[in-house]
């Protein structure tokens, strides 16, 4: 048990204990602990209190230490070391790093911003490494037993409220079909068009609920889903292989248009932008290789969105 007198000292008593260590006078060691004389002394009380011990012996010429305060230096000096230690910053070198950083993402996100990510992530720290894992729509709410530094997600997966939430940017909804398509040829398409043919839907997981039915209303219900994949580029390819039409946002579908043999129309419903965030947990603000990492997302991000929201408060 640690008894009362000892759980009443402070940093500036035990730093006050090595001062007088160091120069064997009340006066020198007031002096460098900006106190007065008269607190040094009473400092002193609470030190020998504390460790029930008289830790200096006053001698015409200096305080001679005791061999309990001898034997106390190193275990009090190296405590001040690490605390010192903890309260700077220390520098984070990303080219000397070999930490791994944990992103959790959606898979549309993964294969739409995550190979940039990489890409910026190995230029700067070629000996770190990079571990993402895959997010559901409540998956955030649920215990964190897994690592996790940065999340890079749309505004469709819940974030806890322990999480800082930032804004990076905005992509287009499109109507996704083969070049082959009865449709596409048209320049645009009409609802009945839209609602004519089987459509894809790549779920996220969770609820199971399809936000754009809200969009469509009562007519929600003529739209038919004939495949259903967590999978984005899955789903891609196979829109390419069918008559299957799919509506999902146009940067990673535009980037496989031509290997999948896409094409990209307007969507005959005013679906809303999707709006993605770079989140991490309110712990890890501070720490200066997050802040790099978050940097590293943000920034590639920004350079890949269509619509990016412009300057983000990542660090």
């Amino acid at each position: 048990m640690i008894s009362n007198a000892l759980q009443q000292l402070d940093l500036k008593s035990l730093t006050g204990f090595l001062y007088l260590i160091e120069e064997r006078h009340v006066g020198r060691a007031a002096e460098r602990l900006s106190l007065s004389q008269s607190a040094m002394s009473r400092l002193l009380i609470r030190l020998r209190n504390a460790f029930d011990d008289p830790l200096f012996i006053r001698t015409s010429k200096e305080m001679l230490p005791t061999s309990r305060a001898l034997e106390l230096e190193t275990p009090i000096r190296y405590m001040i070391e690490k605390m010192v230690h903890m309260e700077s910053s220390p520098n984070f070198i990303p080219a000397q790093s070999e930490r791994t950083f944990h992103l959790k993402t959606s898979h549309y996100q993964a294969q739409a911003y995550v190979p940039e990510i990489a890409k910026r992530f190995y230029g700067e720290a070629p000996l770190a490494v990079l571990e993402t894992t895959t997010i559901t729509e409540n998956s955030l709410l649920q215990s964190i037993e897994q690592p996790l530094d940065v999340v890079l997600c749309s505004e469709y997966i819940q974030v806890p409220n322990s999480f800082h939430k930032e804004l990076l940017g905005r992509e287009k909804f499109h109507c996704i079909m083969s070049k082959h398509h009865p449709l596409a040829e048209q320049d645009t398409i009409t609802l009945e068009d839209y609602l004519g043919y089987s459509h894809v839907l790549v779920s996220m997981g969770g609820s199971g609920r399809v936000l754009s039915d809200t969009l469509l209303g009562e007519r929600a219900k003529e739209r038919h889903f004939a495949f259903r994949t967590p999978y984005f580029l899955s789903a891609l390819e196979t829109v390419g292989k069918t008559s299957l039409l799919m509506s999902t946002a146009g940067l990673l579908s535009q980037r496989f248009s031509e290997q999948f043999g896409l094409v990209m129309k307007e969507v005959p419903v005013a679906f809303p932008e999707t709006n993605y965030y770079i989140c991490w947990p309110r712990s890890k603000t501070n720490d200066p290789a997050v802040q790099w990492f978050r940097k590293v997302v943000a920034q590639s991000v920004n350079d890949l969105i269509p619509y990016p929201e412009g300057s983000v408060n990542y660090s």
